[in-house]
């Protein structure tokens, strides 16, 4: 029998003839070894800077959960205080407050002339009132209206509270003339000038003038000089 044999002339030649391309895969396979070991080692460099971030994140968020607890009860602390800030305006607000309409209903009735009279007087705001009136003439409305006025200029006097109330301001809203006032008859109706009687209608403002503090004695004058407190000093 005849044998052929069919293997490469190289492999006939040399028993090593794979040792080329066994290095060059070698060669090869470390290249991608080396670039694969590279992109992991990039990608665990990654992982470990995210994983400190998000460790870092976490620190910072357990210091302040316990400033957001507060905020959680900041709508009960914030009516809380408004009931403290409400009462305490209760408490510091004027003496006069519960007084001012009826002083300056008073220094209505205390201001105005003999031939005026009021027909009606309503309490607009708790610091306004505006009232209309009749006036046999038009001199007595001017008068009554500096009248009111002149309350912006008394001295106020800490013993009196009338004093502390004054008009600040006076605005008339007009007037016009009018046969007679209701009540009134056409003979007292008639005025001076034969004008008639004039119906006026006025809005005042209430303010309130806070009395000058007195002036301190020769002892509490020597005592602010010396220093010290009044309980200290001998009498």
């Amino acid at each position: 029998m005849i044998r052929i044999n069919l293997a490469p002339k190289e492999e006939l030649e040399s028993q090593l003839w794979f040792l080329p391309e066994l290095i060059l895969m070698l060669i090869v396979g470390f290249v991608v070894f080396t670039v694969v070991a590279l992109e992991m080692s990039d990608i665990k460099d990654n992982i470990a800077t995210v994983t400190a971030t998000r460790n870092d994140l976490n620190e910072r968020a357990k210091q302040i959960l316990p400033k957001l607890e507060r905020f959680k009860t900041l709508g009960k602390d914030k009516e809380s205080l408004m009931v403290k800030l409400r009462a305490l305006q209760m408490i510091t607000d004027s003496k006069l407050a519960k007084y001012r309409p009826l002083i300056a209903i008073e220094h209505l009735q205390n201001l105005k002339p003999e031939s005026v009279w009021l027909s009606s007087l309503t309490l607009v705001e708790e610091n306004k009132i505006e009232f209309d009136a009749f006036a046999t003439d038009n001199i007595l409305v001017a008068e009554f209206i500096s009248a009111l006025k002149s309350t912006q200029f008394q001295d106020a006097d800490p013993s009196d509270l009338r004093t502390q109330i004054y008009f600040s301001q006076v605005v008339l809203s007009g007037t016009s003339a009018v046969e007679a006032a209701p009540g009134q008859n056409a003979a007292s109706a008639e005025s001076s000038d034969g004008s008639g009687t004039v119906r006026f209608k006025l809005t005042l403002t209430i303010s309130e003038r806070t009395p000058a503090a007195p002036a301190p004695t020769d002892k509490q004058a020597r005592i602010g000089r010396d220093g010290g407190w009044p309980w200290t000093q001998e009498s």
